[in-house]
Parts: structure tokens; sequence; C-alpha cells
């Protein structure tokens, strides 16, 4: 059966949002990615041409007492999607900027929003609780640093390497490729992993490279029942944007007068 959001708004109708500065985060309504491009973290090295994936999505589970419950998914070749998130969204909100809220089963409604700050090559993710309840979020970023036209692959030379410092928590995939750097209100946990044969079916249907492998270093964890859970990426140069307030970035967001 299809959600509200998927009546309203097709679940592969795609989302943008640009940092004005040549780099952007971009999906589809149901969470899936299916093209090379779309990414949280893609950011402008040498614009116009140049750009580099660093954060190129995660997934995300909610804990209850009932259960763990995702809030995404990915499709995997052969056609399979994985986790059943999509399931569980029920309305998507394109302005100021995107956001999905889930029905998790006998819980609460979850809050998910994604905003660019202005001017910097930054993303935020941010979640909330509709109501009062407790209940864990978890949240696995996926990471490539490679070139936005190519595809990653699983491989000896990636640094799943975490330097961690108080809120901080930095990554460079390779040498030569840009840092890339979160703060987050939550707790990071090392659990080093490889994902693999995600299948993007936009590329598929251009006759292109349309599987690819991504690096998991880890797991964020929030007390949502605290208030909300943030977590923001920077790429390198960006690092001392990062000490600003999510709120102070929102006022940053393209979105925003």
């Amino acid at each position: 059966m299809s959600s509200p959001a998927q009546e309203s708004i097709p679940a592969t109708a795609e989302w943008i949002e640009v940092d004005g500065v040549g780099g952007f985060a971009s999906g589809t309504v149901g969470g899936l990615r299916t093209r090379r491009y779309h990414a949280l973290l893609l950011t402008a090295t040498t614009p116009p041409a140049g750009r580099m994936v660093l954060v190129n999505g995660f997934d995300a589970w909610i804990q209850t007492s009932n259960g763990i419950f995702a809030v995404s998914s990915q499709r995997y070749q052969p056609d399979v999607i994985h986790p059943d998130g999509m399931s569980r969204l029920v309305d998507f909100q394109r302005e100021p900027w995107p956001r999905w809220i889930y029905q998790i089963e006998q819980g609460p409604l979850v809050d998910q929003e994604v905003f660019v700050p202005h001017g910097a090559s930054m993303v935020v993710l941010r979640w909330r609780l509709g109501g009062n309840c407790t209940a864990s979020l978890l949240v696995r970023p996926f990471l490539s640093g490679r070139e936005f036209h190519a595809t990653h692959h699983q491989n000896g030379e990636f640094d799943f390497t975490a330097e961690i410092s108080g809120d901080l928590v930095a990554w460079r995939p390779y040498p030569g490729v840009l840092r890339v750097t979160a703060r987050s209100n939550g707790q990071y946990k090392p659990q080093p992993d490889w994902y693999r044969n995600f299948a993007y079916s936009e590329e598929q249907a251009r006759g292109l490279d349309f599987i690819e492998d991504l690096a998991a270093p880890g797991v964020f964890e929030f007390d949502l029942g605290a208030g909300c859970a943030e977590l923001v990426f920077a790429a390198e140069g960006q690092e001392t944007l990062l000490f600003q307030s999510v709120d102070e970035l929102a006022d940053r967001s393209t979105h925003v007068d």
C-alpha cells in the first residue's frame, strides 16, 4: 500500500540542495539513491568541473521498547530493497528544505530533515520525535571519497581510521582526498565494514556502470528521547563552521532569506 507521501509526490521524484559554491546534496523522496550523483556531501574541488563525493548516504534505525525499525532504504543488486524504511514514510515536504516523516509501528512519528548551509561545503541532518517517548536513533554513514562521475568499489586502500576529538569525528578515505569531519550530539562507535552492490537504477537505464561499493566506518547513536539528534558533515577547509549551532547553520540555508 502506498503511503500519503507516495500518493502526493512520487517516491522516485528527486530533490537537490545546492551549497552556492559548486557542491550539493541530492536524492529521491523515497530515499533510494538512483544515480551516482545522489549524495549527502558532494563538494566542489575545482569548480565547475571538479567535484568529489565524500558522504554518499546513510542507513538509520529507530530503537524503541517494541524493537528496531528502519527509516532508510537502499537498492542492491539484483533489485533488492533493504532495509524497509520506505514502508514507514508517511509524508514528505519540500520546504523550507527536504523533510521526511516516518511512522514507527506502535510508536512515535519521526521527523528527519536535511539542509545545506549556503556558502559552505556542509550538510546538516536532524531528527526529532513527534511526541514524548523513549527511543534511540542509530545512523551508519556511507563514505567513498570518489570523483563524482565515477563509481567506488571495495579495495584495500580505503582508510577507515577515525580521528575522534570530543564531538568531532574525521576520516581521510585516501591520501590526497579531502578529509570529511562530522560533528554530532550523539556517540560514535567505530564498526568498519563494506556495503557492497548498491544498484543505481537511473545509471542502469542509461547503460552505464550502476553498481557501487561503499565504506561504512561506524555508527552514531543518539538518545531521541532527550531531544533532537543532530549530525553535521563538512569537507576539509570548513571545520570552523562546525562550531556553529545547527540553528545558526539553518540560518545560512539556501532557502532562508
